[in-house]
């Protein structure tokens, strides 16, 4: 079964299985709902940091360096697509998203 997803990373390109694009799919997953280029680079880089994981053989190898980069850009994407999620869900649901419970007169 080919990979669902391109990877832009030419050294990791190669190391990235089907496994890992499914066990990175089921992280990006349990994380939340986001929108579809969201959810696409949250997986690719939950694959990156996968695949550093599983090959690092000491502390300050190339894949030491690679994961580093990679978790904090997933830390980020992430809070983005959560960013992007709420705006959306908030769109969609016609509240004005008030932050009163009650409704005000004035008189």
């Amino acid at each position: 079964m080919p990979l669902v997803y391109t990877y832009s990373d030419k050294y990791l390109e190669p190391l990235v299985t089907v496994d890992i694009e499914t066990r990175a799919t089921a992280d990006v997953a349990m994380d939340g709902s986001f929108p579809a280029e969201h959810t696409a680079k949250l997986v690719r880089l939950r694959a990156y940091v996968i695949t550093c994981t599983e090959c690092q053989k000491a502390t300050d190898d190339v894949f030491a360096a690679k994961l580093s980069a990679y978790r904090k850009e997933y830390a980020e994407a992430l809070t983005r697509a959560r960013i992007a999620q709420a705006a959306l869900d908030a769109a969609t649901s016609g509240s004005a998203g008030s932050v009163f419970s009650i409704e005000l007169v004035r008189g």
